[in-house]
C-alpha cells in the first residue's frame, strides 16, 4: 500500500499520537547519536589515528542537553501502549504467548538480522585486512553497539503478557512494585555497596515506564468527556519527577545527564537509576500535556503522511545510522582530514553541522537499501496458548536478548582474532552473539509452526 491510500483509510479511532511518538523516538535516537559522537581524525600521524569519544565528556556543558535528547523513555512508554494492544487483540483472536513473542521478534530481530548479516561480513573482511591497524578494532566494536537497546526492548516485550495481567489485577499498584524494585536496586547499590544488583534496573526501570503505557492503553490521558485530564495528570508528573530528579542531584551521587559517558561518577543510563526513572516519568507527562495539540495537527493529511513514511522506514534508519556515520568520517579520514577541535570551540560545530549533510545522505542511501527488510510479512493464523509453545518463545526471546546485548560489547570487533567481551562477566565474541540472535528467529517461527 502507499503512503497515500494509508493515510486515506486512517480509522478516525487511532492514536495518531503513539505513531508519532514512536517515529520521533527512534528519530531522536539518531540526532542524539549524531551529535555526541565527537571523532577525531590524525591521518597525518605516524601511526594515523581515528579516535571516537563523547561530546558529553568533554564539554560539560551539554549535559543539560541530554534532558531533551534522551528519547528513549518514550519509546518504552509507547510500547507499553502497543504491546497492551497487541496482546488484547491475540487474546480476543484466541492468540497465545509464542504468537505474540514471535510477532515481536519478526518486527525486531529480522531487520536486525540483515544487518548482522552484513556487519560479520565486513567485519570479516576488514579484520583479516587490517588487523594490525589497532584504531579498527574499536570502530568495528562501536559499529554493533547499538543493538543494545533492542536487546532492553525485548526484555519488555518478554515480560509484557505478564505485566499486562499484573496490570489489570492490580493496577497502580504493580507499577508501585517495580518502582520501590528500582528503589530498592539503588539503596543496595549505594548504600550497602552490593554492587552486583545494578544490573537489575536495566529490567525494573524500563519495565515501570513500559507499564505508563499500559495506562495510557487503558485511557488514562482522557477523553472527549474529560478533556482536562491528561492535562492534569502531565502536570502532575511533570512536577513528581522534576522535583525528584532535582533532589536526587543536590542530595546525592546522581547527575542530570540521561546519557552515560566515559568518567561520569554514577552513570544514569548503564545501567538506569531511579534518577531516569524520574526523568521518564517527567516526559511522559510533558507528553501529555501536549498531546491535545500534536493531535490536532495530525489530523492534517500532510503531517499524518509524513509520519506514516517515517513509521516504514524508522527502524531501518535506526539499525544504520551507526554505519552511515561510520562511513563518513572513515571516509574523511581516508581523504586525509585531519579533524581535532574540541566541542568547547565553535569551529567543532560548525563542521558538525556541515558533516550533517552528507550523514543524512548516506543514512537516506542505506534505508533506501534495506527498507524492504523493515516489516515481516503479515501472519493472519494464531496458535493459541500452549506450554510448549511458550516455552520455545520463552528460549527464543532468551537467545534474541543475550544475543542483542552481546553485541553491544563485542560489535563486530575481531571475527578472524577471537575477540572476546564479558557481559555481566560472561565472556561474549561476536560469533557468539550472532549465533543467538539468528537462533532467536528460528526458535521462535518453530514455536508457532503448525507442522508441529
Amino acid at each position: 500500500m502507499t503512503v497515500d491510500s494509508i493515510a486515506s483509510a486512517t480509522p478516525d479511532t487511532r492514536d495518531r499520537f503513539v505513531d508519532f511518538l514512536r517515529v520521533a523516538s527512534l528519530l531522536g535516537v539518531i540526532l542524539g547519536h549524531f551529535l555526541m559522537a565527537v571523532v577525531f581524525l590524525h591521518p597525518h600521524a605516524d601511526p594515523a589515528q581515528i579516535e571516537f569519544t563523547n561530546v558529553l565528556e568533554l564539554a560539560p556543558w551539554t549535559r543539560w542537553g541530554t534532558l531533551l535528547l534522551q528519547v528513549m523513555p518514550i519509546f518504552f512508554v509507547v510500547g507499553g501502549f502497543a504491546h497492551a494492544t497487541s496482546i488484547r487483540s491475540l487474546r480476543a483472536r484466541g492468540g497465545g504467548y509464542a504468537d505474540f513473542v514471535y510477532a515481536r521478534i519478526s518486527r525486531l530481530v529480522r531487520p536486525a538480522l540483515v544487518f548482522v548479516g552484513v556487519g560479520v561480513a565486513i567485519g570479516l573482511v576488514v579484520d583479516a585486512a587490517v588487523a594490525d591497524r589497532l584504531e579498527i578494532g574499536p570502530v568495528l566494536q562501536i559499529a554493533g553497539q547499538l543493538l543494545w537497546f533492542i536487546g532492553i526492548y525485548l526484555i519488555a516485550a518478554a515480560f509484557a503478557p505478564a505485566l499486562l495481567r499484573a496490570h489489570e489485577r492490580f493496577g497502580w499498584r504493580a507499577l508501585a512494585a517495580l518502582v520501590a524494585a528500582a528503589a530498592l536496586v539503588d539503596v543496595l547499590r549505594l548504600a550497602a555497596d552490593v554492587g552486583g544488583v545494578k544490573w537489575l534496573n536495566f529490567a525494573f526501570v524500563w519495565l515501570a515506564l513500559h507499564q505508563l503505557g499500559f495506562f495510557y492503553a487503558d485511557g488514562v490521558a482522557g477523553s472527549v468527556s474529560e478533556p482536562g485530564r491528561g492535562r492534569r495528570l502531565g502536570a502532575a508528573m511533570v512536577a513528581v519527577g522534576a522535583a525528584t530528579i532535582a533532589a536526587l542531584a543536590a542530595f546525592g551521587p546522581y547527575g542530570v545527564a540521561m546519557v552515560s559517558y566515559e568518567g561520569e561518577t554514577l552513570s544514569n543510563l548503564a545501567p538506569p537509576t531511579v534518577s531516569l526513572l524520574a526523568f521518564g516519568v517527567a516526559q511522559a507527562g510533558a507528553l501529555l500535556l501536549i498531546r491535545p495539540f500534536v493531535t490536532r495537527w495530525l489530523a492534517r493529511r500532510g503531517p499524518w503522511r509524513a509520519v506514516i513514511a517515517g513509521g516504514a522506514v524508522a527502524m531501518t534508519a535506526f539499525l544504520w545510522h551507526f554505519t552511515a556515520l561510520i562511513a563518513v568520517f572513515v571516509a574523511l579520514w581516508i581523504a586525509g582530514v585531519t579533524l581535532d577541535d574540541s566541542p568547547t570551540t565553535a569551529t567543532f560545530w560548525w563542521i558538525k553541522l556541515a558533516v550533517l549533510v552528507p550523514f543524512l545522505a548516506v543514512v537516506a542511501a542505506l534505508v533506501a537499501v534495506f527498507r524492504r527488510f523493515d516489516r515481516p510479512p503479515p501472519r493472519s493464523e494464531v496458535v493459541g496458548p500452549s506450554a510448549a509453545r511458550s516455552a520455545l518463545a520463552v528460549v527464543g526471546v532468551a537467545c534474541a536478548i543475550v544475543g542483542m546485548i552481546g553485541f553491544a560489547a563485542t560489535g563486530f570487533r575481531g571475527l578472524a582474532t577471537g575477540y572476546v567481551a564479558h557481559v555481566v562477566g560472561v565472556p561474549m565474541t561476536s560469533w557468539a552473539a550472532a549465533a543467538l540472535v539468528a537462533a532467536s528467529a528460528v526458535v521462535t517461527r518453530l514455536a508457532v509452526s503448525t507442522r508441529r
